[in-house]
């Protein structure tokens, strides 16, 4: 190759080279940026904004307002024994109402009751899952005498949660313990009506960043048989809802693990663990299950495993040697309705937070009116069998 050559190609290399030079210098502000964007949104962490005075002292102004509401209720109301404060679910949806007496948005924390004046938070969340700016919020009455505030803005399908909330102390002066501001890595306003938001992406089940709140009202009939007879029992540490049985099959509940959820709906308290650790009375461990089953006392002795020499049913406490150690989804009922042979078929849908799903797994329960009492008369899974929370009968342990 001849001299002259070689330079031309040097030349060109020079200049390539100052170009991209030139064209880091440029770009190194927007490089640094990309950095910046890129560490501000990392999933895992949670993204918060900066709340203006003007806007603090807004969110204190309408809490307070919410506090002030319901603040006789809640000096009235018994609050149990230890320093924790345990509101009943009276007192809570009490507390909800006279907030939403002035139309205010609210709802509890326990998902058994209906959001009250929700038909502003629905529209609007309605238009933020179409892009449209959009508004809202509603408060929170908890168990634990928490006075919640969640604020939502939305544009371009982003949401911002403005959070706030409060409490009385032992002067019963309300005191507002924590206010923040953030946007959410993602969220969905469901089908179903409900909302629900994962602040920051969750990296597992023990460190979940999800938030659900029911938005749309459920039916009276839904909450009120999901309040009285499938929530109680739920999924946790019996398999009345995770098999699929019928009058002619009940050999396949585990009764044993099931009496300690029908007892606390019989009676409306715990069972006394330490009367009964070496078993439960025959007359009354029949007693409670035949308030809920129509079955009979051979039946019973048969499928519980009765000890005829010692007069009892074999019953241990739960303990975390003898349960499957995992996260538990709760029980809806979503629609309910009455057969031509006069008993009622429940759907009901499971909500699992840590999944964010709002219908993990379907089932439908049977029931049946007899002498004034609601007996349990089939369960059937319908979808999702494979993601049925794990369950091993305590003897097995």
């Amino acid at each position: 190759m001849k001299k002259k050559t070689w330079r031309n190609l040097l030349i060109c290399i020079c200049l390539v080279s100052m170009a991209g030079c030139s064209s880091s210098e440029q770009n190194r502000g927007n490089d640094d940026a990309d950095v910046t964007d890129s560490q501000e949104e990392d999933p895992y962490q949670v993204q918060d904004i900066e709340i203006s005075e003007k806007e603090k002292e807004k969110i204190e102004s309408s809490i307070y307002l919410a506090g002030g509401l319901c603040k006789d209720i809640y000096i009235g109301a018994d609050k149990g024994e230890s320093s924790n404060i345990v509101l009943d679910e009276e007192t809570v949806h009490k507390m909800t109402e006279a907030i939403a007496s002035q139309g205010l948005s609210a709802t509890c924390g326990s998902y058994d009751y209906n959001m009250l004046n929700y038909e502003k938070v629905d529209k609007e969340l309605r238009d933020a899952a179409e892009g449209k700016v959009s508004e809202t919020g509603f408060y929170e009455i908890t168990t634990s005498g928490y006075i919640r505030y969640w604020g939502l803005k939305s544009e371009n399908l982003e949401l911002t949660v403005t959070y706030a909330n409060a409490s009385f102390n032992e002067e019963m002066e309300l005191q507002i313990r924590q206010i923040e501001k953030f946007k959410a890595y993602d969220w969905e306003y469901t089908e179903k009506g409900w909302l629900i938001w994962e602040k920051a992406l969750s990296q597992n089940e023990e460190m979940d960043m999800h938030s659900f709140f029911r938005i749309l009202p459920l039916e009276e009939k839904c909450r009120e048989f999901g309040n009285r007879y499938i929530r109680p029992v739920s999924y946790f540490c019996n398999n009345l809802f995770l098999v699929n049985w019928d009058v002619d099959s009940m050999d396949k509940i585990e009764f044993n693990d099931l009496y300690d959820f029908l007892y606390e709906m019989k009676f409306g308290r715990n069972l006394d663990e330490e009367k009964i650790q070496a078993g439960i009375e025959k007359g009354e461990f029949e007693s409670v299950i035949q308030t809920f089953f129509d079955i009979s006392q051979e039946e019973l002795e048969s499928f519980a495993r009765y000890n005829s020499q010692q007069g009892i049913y074999p019953w241990e406490p739960i303990g975390a040697w003898n349960r499957v150690q995992q996260f538990q989804p709760f029980p809806e009922v979503v629609k309910c309705t009455e057969n031509q042979d006069g008993t009622w078929t429940l759907y009901v849908e499971a909500i699992f937070v840590e999944k964010g799903s709002d219908c993990y797994f379907k089932h439908t329960v049977t029931m049946k009116e007899e002498d004034g009492r609601w007996i349990y008369t089939g369960n059937r899974i319908e979808e999702g069998e494979e993601r049925l929370p794990g369950y091993k009968p305590r003897r097995e342990f």
